[in-house]
């Protein structure tokens, strides 16, 4: 038995979805050998959240009483947050207009309390601060970088002038760039951009590193562009890293799915444009870059605390103002939202679509439904924390799966029955009705030209200078952000503990080498550090960081023109993978494929058919399982390449961008009642 799919499954048969994570608290501490008096605290604050959402009437009591709760637990913010804002209407506003000024005359907050009054004043139209409880406010946090924020973008809603020379003040301090373009948007919307003072820019806010995304930035906002044309058009929102730097930090295969997705899609004359959107901290880039005449890739600048582990969830609501003002500034209206992951970020885009009266398409995956248990179906041991976060983003995934109008999912049938394992809505008929299954696809012949070929050709031939005599023989490939769930370290011990350290080579591509995030270099130092205590493999194994896509399918297609006795292998070693761009990449060229069995992918690879699934829990099965495949099977040289070509034949006629992209326009026309074009 599995305690948590049963349990999701008795909840939702007996109460609602609103009840889910209160419901899970009081199960889980039943099973919990420790619950501190915090933590215990954080829980009665959500059953007495909860208890007023079923009231539904906001009272001077009930105010008083999440006021009190603010600031305690980022979790219990969201939540009482999102109450008020549910429960909010003319009646109670000069109530809360009251209780907010009262608590920012007495000044009976700390800084987080302080973020979400504000963040609660903005959303309800409440312009409570006086000038001098701003001036106060700019001069005490102004190191703090949330409260800068929200402070500007308060200026910005309430049109609050008469703190010019205090903004100016301001960004001469050491702040990020996204918080500079904040403020001189701010002094923008105020006073004019003819006004602002351009020396100051120069020397204060335009430097050499963002110069680029800073000019381009400026040269948009001032230009009356205007994204016209005929059909409808889609937003879809990324959030986690860049088109141009696949590999680096938490940017994985979404980037090259939707940079090919959104360039194929546009091409569609139904549509006229498609607009990806995510959150950029290095500012180093273009503001916006085409891709194709109708693909627009927007940068945004939005300040986020890269040190806290939910960096969305306190910045929600801004998150929401921030897209809302670019889309009316650029009169951009997209007639349907994409969004692709279960957190506060997908939710603030969610709720713009339904503010906008806009349709909603989001993608579901069980994440991080997958980990709530260990191998025996039992409920994990999780850190109070780490539970809560993962509650937040299972309850938006409920609320979304009702809020959406269409819901994708990744793969086939066989995915869909177990999507249905982790979301008993499912068995509600207007839910399933919205339910479409869409593969991830790749462009199969992407054009080439020489001086590419050369480039990587020239490459090869470097890195066969320093690990000499490493093509020379059959390689075990894997790409990929650096992470422990991509098993790259697993992989290195698997293949060193094992018979594929005689007869394969290991390459491994992906991180950032010049930047790398902690997880990065805790994974590159440990590469560093095994390579140190064995010696032997120091030429057998290569770590290059992350390559553009077009560079990584130019290397396949060069390793794979060297014949072997044992074919050279593709293997991802992730702990699970929810469709696998990469692999879909590499079978195209006709490597021998090892992926995970947890996941999506046994959704097109059929074991000893065109590739083989493996259990990719640690080395150890790594190592057991493809030694099985390569060497203890009676599968010979011949039947090998067969398996690979039908890999190859797989992803030809079912994966390639163009398929799975009509299937997202004839998604989304259904959605929005046009009539389906033929294609």
């Amino acid at each position: 038995m599995n305690e948590f799919i049963e349990f999701r499954n008795r909840v939702y048969d007996n109460e609602s979805n609103d009840s889910y994570p209160l419901q899970f608290l009081d199960e889980y501490l039943n099973k919990s050998k420790a619950v501190n008096s915090d933590e215990k605290r954080v829980i009665e604050q959500i059953r007495t959240i909860k208890q007023l959402e079923r009231k539904k009437k906001l009272g001077e009591k009930e105010i008083d009483e999440w006021i009190l709760f603010l600031g305690e637990h980022s979790s219990t913010d969201r939540f009482i947050v999102d109450t008020v804002l549910t429960l909010f209407n003319d009646e109670i506003k000069q109530l809360v207009e009251e209780k907010t000024k009262d608590l920012l005359l007495k000044k009976r907050y700390d800084s987080q309390k302080l973020y979400h009054v504000l963040d609660i004043c903005i959303e309800c139209g409440i312009d409570s601060l006086s000038d001098s409880d701003i001036l106060f406010t700019l001069e005490k946090y102004k190191l703090d970088l949330e409260i800068i924020s929200i402070l500007l973008d308060y200026l910005d809603r309430f049109k609050r002038q008469g703190f010019k020379e205090h903004l100016y003040k301001l960004l001469t301090l050491d702040y990020p760039d996204s918080i500079k373009i904040q403020g001189i948007n701010l002094l923008r919307n105020l006073y004019s951009i003819e006004n602002v003072d351009q020396s100051f820019v120069e020397k204060n806010v335009r430097n050499d590193k963002n110069k680029v995304f800073f000019d381009s930035y400026m040269d948009f906002l001032n230009t009356d562009f205007k994204f016209e044309k005929p059909g409808i058009s889609i937003l879809q929102s990324m959030f986690y890293g860049d088109f141009e730097d696949s590999g680096k930090g938490n940017n994985g295969g979404l980037a090259v799915l939707l940079k090919s997705l959104g360039e194929e899609i546009s091409k569609d004359s139904s549509i006229s444009y498609v607009f990806t959107i995510t959150i950029t901290q290095e500012l180093n880039k273009p503001f916006i870059s085409f891709y194709g005449d109708k693909h627009v890739f927007i940068r945004l600048p939005i300040y986020l605390d890269q040190s806290v582990s939910d960096k969305f969830i306190k910045r929600e609501l801004f998150i929401k103002r921030y897209i809302a003002n670019f889309l009316k500034g650029s009169k951009i209206e997209p007639d349907v939202f994409h969004i692709r992951f279960l957190d506060n970020a997908s939710k603030s885009v969610a709720h713009l679509s339904k503010e906008w009266n806009r349709k909603l398409v989001f993608t579901l995956t069980p994440d991080p439904h997958r980990n709530m248990f260990d191998g025996r179906g039992h409920l994990k041991e999780l850190g109070f924390n780490e539970l809560i976060e993962k509650l937040n983003k299972i309850k938006i995934g409920d609320e979304l799966i009702h809020t959406s109008d269409g819901i994708v999912g990744i793969g086939n049938a066989e995915v869909k029955s177990e999507l249905e394992v982790y979301f008993p809505q499912f068995k509600d008929e207007h839910v399933n009705r919205k339910i479409k299954m869409i593969g991830e696809g790749i462009q199969i012949d992407q054009p080439i030209d020489a001086e590419d070929k050369a480039g990587c050709a020239n490459r090869l031939i470097e890195w066969s200078e320093t690990n000499k005599d490493f093509f020379e023989k059959p390689v075990i490939l894997n790409v990929g952000r650096l992470s422990v769930l991509k098993g790259q370290m697993e992989l290195l011990k698997a293949w060193s503990n094992s018979k594929l350290s005689e007869t394969h080579n290991l390459l491994l591509i992906g991180g950032d080498l010049e930047r790398p995030n902690k997880e990065e270099e805790m994974v590159i130092d440990y590469f560093k550090d095994y390579l140190q205590r064995h010696p032997q493999f120091k030429d057998r194994f290569i770590h290059k960081g992350a390559m553009s896509n077009l560079d990584i399918r130019l290397l396949e297609r060069n390793i794979i023109k060297r014949d072997f006795t044992y074919p050279h292998i593709y293997l991802c070693s992730s702990v699970k993978e929810e469709f696998g761009i990469a692999i879909l990449e590499a079978m195209s060229i006709g490597f021998l494929t090892l992926g995970p069995i947890k996941g999506g992918v046994k959704s097109y690879m059929k074991n000893g058919e065109n590739g083989f699934l493996i259990d990719t829990s640690n080395w150890e099965t790594i190592a057991k399982e493809t030694e099985n495949h390569l060497y203890d099977s009676n599968v010979d040289k011949d039947q090998m390449k067969k398996i690979q070509a039908a890999g190859q034949k797989t992803v030809d006629e079912n994966f390639s961008i163009e398929k799975i992209s009509n299937e997202f326009v004839s998604f989304y026309l259904s959605i929005e009642g046009e009539e389906v074009n033929e294609i």
